[in-house]
């Protein structure tokens, strides 16, 4: 299936001139239509508490808004271009944004230092991810768009992982090359199968794709770390994971692959649950 509709998020810092154009250009590679999708948090008394008082909090806000709806003006002029804001306390955000994402195909967002608001992007994301239904995509700066020749997916058997799967089918060139990256996998009737990654990689064989499982022993650095040196060491373009295979409270507390990614890394990372 085509790519048709994109929703590239944003917010109303000044951070993010190059995440826009970076969304422009994988628009117009897909011949897809691109809505910006704007967030304006309203500042609350909670806002006043951390950062000083209300009306100080209110006043930038407000500065902070005009500012970005004159520098949208420009993007709004290009074909096939929608910008959308969404203006509400967070937990109203998070909820609208969600009910958008899944209006388009897949959602774009920039890395995490094209944000003012780093904490409520990735608020957002998780947002998107449990309520949508919809894939996120985090591209790098400065990404620049071009067929999906081959691409990693980080298999660990889940129902998340498949999901992920599925949407990068989606995504890549017909035909492509998949690495079946499988971090420390074990032999199991309720997962992998007697041999970690080969049932997953005969699936893909059956679609057309070149699948090649990739066992990954866990090191001195963390499972993100190694998953994305292994998909850029062997000449992935995207790697593709499912998101929170444990609950986002555990990975809070605890850390995990899900939560150390949302940042960005230096390769698009394809989110699905």
């Amino acid at each position: 299936m085509a790519i048709k509709d994109l929703l590239a998020v944003v917010d109303t810092s000044d951070s993010d001139e190059q995440f826009v154009q970076d969304a422009l250009s994988f628009a117009e590679f897909h011949d897809a239509r691109l809505t910006l999708l704007v967030l304006s948090v309203i500042p609350s008394p909670e806002y006043g508490y951390m950062y000083g008082p209300p009306f100080i909090v209110l006043r930038d806000f407000l500065g902070a808004v005009d500012a970005k709806q004159q520098r949208i003006a420009q993007w709004a002029s290009r074909a096939r271009i929608e910008i959308r804001t969404i203006s509400d306390l967070p937990e109203g955000i998070y909820t609208s944004a969600s009910v958008q994402a899944r209006y388009a195909d897949l959602v774009l967002f920039g890395p995490e230092e094209a944000y003012g608001y780093p904490l409520i992007r990735r608020q957002i994301i998780e947002s998107i991810l449990f309520e949508s239904g919809r894939p996120v995509l985090i591209l790098p700066s400065g990404h620049k768009p071009r067929a999906i020749d081959q691409f990693a997916l980080g298999w660990n058997a889940t129902r998340e992982a498949t999901h992920a799967l599925r949407e990068a089918m989606t995504i890549a060139a017909v035909n492509a090359k998949a690495d079946v990256l499988v971090l420390d996998g074990r032999p199991s009737t309720k997962g992998h199968g007697s041999e970690p990654g080969a049932d997953i990689a005969h699936h893909l064989a059956r679609h057309g794709f070149g699948a090649t499982v990739r066992a990954i022993s866990g090191g001195g650095d963390s499972d993100a770390e190694m998953l994305v040196r292994a998909a850029r060491q062997h000449g992935a373009q995207m790697l593709a994971l499912g998101a929170y295979g444990h609950s986002r409270l555990r990975e809070m507390i605890l850390g995990g692959v899900t939560r150390d990614l949302l940042g960005g890394a230096a390769l698009p990372l394809l989110f699905a649950h």
